[in-house]
């Protein structure tokens, strides 16, 4: 199979955000089942989602099969050429992201930092790549996205509150909403999936110690 990987399309887009909406069953699962069995579950996830990319980077059939089957919803910058550096996919990282929420976090922090990583992220993509104008800091981020990505983060911060038993403040929401969104507008060099769960998570542990 060529190495060649076209630039991802809206439509491609669509698809790719659709899987956030899916793989919301992690943090509701997370509030269902608690702490220690969603490590059992999410350890091993993460380390065979690990080992898959590794794999395509460095196993000829399994980067066929691996890009054949989802090589339209990944970036081009998730495929570099066989043999070279290896690049961790979105979705393997919103794996290891969701192990390390677990284990640092309660459930309930944990939960609400995954969805609002989930849903803020596929609204900030699809109304930037729609509607977005204003670009921030020099780079492809918008404002118009980062905004979307506040309020669905905010109002899935707010759904999860809803659940029975769960104790999360609004400024819990609202910070971690706000931190969430600024975290995954700035240009750091660590995968979205990743840094924007742990800096939401870690937000809404610090608001939760004085409030």
């Amino acid at each position: 199979m060529s190495d060649h990987v076209p630039v991802i399309s809206y439509a491609a887009e669509v698809r790719r955000k659709a899987l956030h909406l899916g793989a919301l069953v992690i943090p509701v699962g997370i509030l269902l089942f608690g702490r220690e069995v969603s490590l059992w579950v999410l350890v091993p996830l993460a380390v065979i989602a690990l080992a898959a990319d590794w794999s395509r980077q460095r196993i000829r059939w399994a980067r066929d099969f691996l890009l054949k089957a989802f090589a339209s919803l990944m970036r081009p910058e998730e495929i570099p050429p066989f043999g070279e550096r290896i690049v961790f996919n979105g979705a393997t990282m919103m794996c290891v992201a969701a192990a390390l929420c677990v284990a640092l976090f309660s459930p309930v922090v944990a939960a609400s930092a995954m969805a609002m990583q989930m849903i803020g992220d596929a609204a900030a993509a699809l109304v930037g790549r729609r509607i977005g104008r204003t670009r921030l800091f020099g780079s492809p981020k918008s404002l118009e996205g980062t905004l979307a990505f506040i309020v669905t983060a905010a109002l899935m911060g707010w759904a999860f509150a809803q659940w029975p038993g769960v104790e999360l403040s609004l400024a819990q929401i609202l910070v971690g909403a706000v931190v969430a969104a600024a975290v995954e507008a700035l240009p750091i060099p660590v995968n979205d999936n990743l840094r924007v769960p742990l800096a939401a998570g870690a937000a809404m542990w610090a608001v939760g110690l004085v409030v």
